[in-house]
């Protein structure tokens, strides 16, 4: 532990209970759901324990309605009414759609009435089989059009620094919404919904209770001391099929709708938790549960009012006044105009005024309605329907199997015998031959004589034209989703890997729009996420955050602060084009790899380029390869620094000023050298003369030995011839 964290926990010890402080500034959030305060929620019935209570079971409630207030709730009706009129036959063929998709497939829309009718006979259900293949279908579109997540990036307007500052907090958000908000998984419910109903819309808002990690910090020191849970706002997310979402009905592209209504279904304790003692005032007008869902608001009877937002019949549901628990609430946007400079915000239900105001964010130029849309249409800014196109091929595939199993039932096997041949149709079932003939595979049959022998006609069968055509059914509804599974026989075998490649591009041709749709409703995701916490957020809070330190661990808890953004920084969101198309890791690799090479990234032999491409690979060894790569880069600038060196060093030019002493030494220093080899040069000759003297002198005495022995060896061979002389 370093001495600084001694000192700190010391400082805290003396000061177990010194002041906190969270945010300094916390905005305005004036008219956003849950920023109305309420008091008095003292029942009538002390006893009652549910949540949901009518006006009328409340001992205080608000005063009643002004003239004013009325004629805006009419207002915001009629508006409704005239909205969902213009949409009433598209809004029946998503309802069609959705009974699909849910498997309900024995259902048409009556031609008269306009609404969801039912073609099964009552007394004879088990004839009507249902084979879900629109739902397998839809989900593989889904998986297909999300394998690849869009991008979408902040980038600043200039090279000032605020600006990049301000750019960099609104990724560090965006990323963090993304984290929360499981971005994968929402956009394959967003893809879904709009394969069903052909429009989906995600509504991005700010919700007042939103709780949020705040950090506390020491006013004197500024370091923090802990966090906490609190309820101070946050961004919120609901993702509505386009049965919610009411828009201008004289707009034919988004650009062109001037106001927006969002309906919805709520139990009366969210009106009286968002909207305070203005929420008491809500009266039920809808049924919740399994009984509300879209389908079953079409199934009402012969009386031409079974929509998604007319109460269902009692008669039918069984339904008595006092279980309804539920009421629709409208909120109506309308964009800045020459009328109203400020927009208009209006909150009601059918029967009382909940909150009306000015457009309740900075951001006016778009809904905070993102839609998504399967293919685009003509004359509305809704979307064409994937799931009502697969219907009718859908119903066919159920009457064909239905078919099939009537003729698999109706069918019999017969017995042909001849008439007066004393047998019975019996005779086969006969087990009276003997004691095993249970066990027989052969049963004995007697005729009489003269007859013909009884014959089995076995039933034909199911027609076997039934099964070319269920195949050609499938294929058709393959055709018109744009997703052919060659692994089910979609493409014959031995098919070349290039024809199934070619296949599979077409497909992802046919989803060009709605690829091309999902990239750019991600980008306006990301602008509708940082204004709302720009304008609202109280900063800093505890977040997800990017960790450009330890590529093995992209993420990590931080602390988020959007000081840049307040204060004027610039940017813009940008989607990337072609992101969300399906790519291989193959392909991915290699695509990285050719702009490596071509130096996008910068020079292809630099370890920093080849750092930077494998943080983009996200390979399983990238701590490693960035280990190695930060070694040889090392390596790199050290054989760099020591070039550098030895060039300097040559560069150099020689010194032009004389040292005598400098000279006069290194004179001394020659001679005391030359001095010194000549010494060692005449001690090792006269070394050398010594060892030569010594050696001929060793020669000398050797030969004079070898003398003297030859002489005494001569005498002691001839010692007669030296007495014979002697005598003479």
């Amino acid at each position: 532990m370093s001495l600084g964290d001694l000192l700190g926990d010391l400082v805290g010890k003396l000061r177990p209970n010194s002041p906190k402080m969270t945010a300094l500034k916390a905005p305005s959030k004036q008219g956003t759901p849950g920023s109305f305060e309420g008091t008095d929620y003292d029942l009538e019935n002390e006893d009652d324990l549910t949540l949901d209570h009518n006006a009328q079971e409340w001992k205080k409630t608000p005063k009643l309605e002004t003239d004013e207030q009325r004629a805006i709730v009419t207002f915001v009706r009629n508006a409704f009414e005239e909205a969902y009129r213009a949409r009433q036959e598209m809004e029946l063929e998503w309802a069609l759609a959705t009974a699909f998709f849910e498997g309900r497939q024995w259902m048409r829309i009556a031609s008269q009435t306009r609404n969801l009718i039912s073609l099964q006979n009552n007394t004879e259900l088990n004839r009507y089989i249902t084979v879900q293949k629109m739902r397998p279908l839809i989900d593989g579109v889904v998986g297909k059009l999300t394998q690849v997540s869009p991008d979408a990036y902040a980038i600043p307007l200039s090279d000032t620094p605020r600006d990049q500052d301000a750019s960099d907090e609104a990724n560090i958000i965006c990323n963090h919404f993304n984290r929360k908000f499981k971005r994968e998984t929402q956009l394959k419910e967003r893809v879904r919904w709009a394969c069903v109903c052909g429009t989906s819309y995600l509504k991005v808002y700010w919700d007042a209770k939103g709780v949020q990690t705040v950090p506390f910090f020491d006013p004197m020191t500024g370091e923090i001391q802990g966090y906490q849970q609190m309820s101070i706002g946050d961004v919120r997310e609901e993702i509505l099929p386009a049965f919610d979402v009411f828009v201008d009905p004289t707009a034919k592209r988004d650009e062109d709708i001037r106001y927006m209504i969002h309906a919805s279904v709520r139990p009366l304790s969210w009106f009286v938790d968002n909207y305070g003692n203005n929420g008491k005032r809500v009266t039920a007008d809808a049924i919740s549960g399994a009984n509300g869902s879209y389908v079953d608001a079409y199934l009402e009877g012969g009386n031409g009012s079974g929509n998604g937002w007319v109460p269902a019949s009692s008669a039918r549901l069984n339904q008595i006044e006092s279980r309804r628990r539920a009421a629709i609430v409208y909120e109506y946007w309308e964009k800045p105009n020459e009328q109203y400079p400020e927009g208009r915000y209006i909150v009601s239900t059918n029967t009382c005024l909940l909150y009306a105001g000015d457009w309740l964010y900075e951001k006016k130029d778009e809904f905070p309605f993102i839609p998504l849309r399967w293919q685009p249409r003509s004359g509305t800014t809704y979307g064409y329907s994937l799931g009502f196109d697969l219907c009718p091929l859908q119903q066919t595939y159920n009457r064909i199997y239905s078919r099939m199993q009537e003729q698999f039932e109706n069918q019999k096997d017969y017995v042909m015998v001849q008439k007066l041949s004393g047998i019975g149709a019996d005779a086969f079932n006969n087990q009276s031959d003997g004691v095993d003939d249970s066990s027989r595979i052969y049963r004995k049959i007697y005729y009489n004589q003269a007859s013909q022998p009884p014959m089995i006609q076995r039933a034909p069968g199911i027609g076997q034209d039934l099964y070319p055509m269920l195949q050609m059914l499938e294929k058709d509804m393959m055709d018109i989703a744009g997703l052919h599974d060659v692994s089910q026989g979609m493409a014959q075998a031995g098919t070349p890997a290039e024809s199934v490649r070619l296949l599979q591009r077409a497909d992802n041709t046919q989803h060009s729009y709605i690829r091309a749709d999902i990239e750019i409703s991600n980008a306006k995701i990301k602008e509708w996420e940082v204004a709302l916490t720009a304008q609202f957020g109280v900063a800093p809070f505890v977040g997800q955050m990017d960790e450009r330190r330890s590529p093995a661990d992209e993420l990590r808890t931080g602390v988020i602060s959007f000081d840049h953004i307040r204060e004027g920084g610039q940017y813009r969101i940008e989607y990337v084009p072609g992101s969300a198309q399906e790519d291989s890791p193959d392909q991915k690799l290699q695509k990285l790899m050719a702009f490596r090479q071509m130096g996008l990234f910068g020079d292809p032999a630099d370890p920093s380029t080849n750092m930077l491409v494998i943080k983009m690979l996200k390979l399983p060894e990238t701590s490693m390869i960035m280990e190695h790569l930060q070694q040889q880069e090392q390596k790199m600038q050290e054989m760099q620094a020591f070039a550098m060196e030895q060039a300097q060093a040559q560069q150099q030019p020689p010194p032009s000023n004389f040292d005598p002493q400098a000279e006069e030494m290194r004179t001394q220093l020659d001679i005391t050298k030359i001095q010194a080899q000549q010494g060692a040069k005449l001690e090792a000759d006269i070394q050398k003369m010594r060892e030569r003297s010594k050696l001929l002198q060793e020669n000398d005495a050797a030969k004079s030995m070898v003398s003297i022995s030859q002489k005494s060896i001569e005498k002691n061979i001839f010692p007669e011839t030296e007495q014979k002389t002697g005598n003479k």
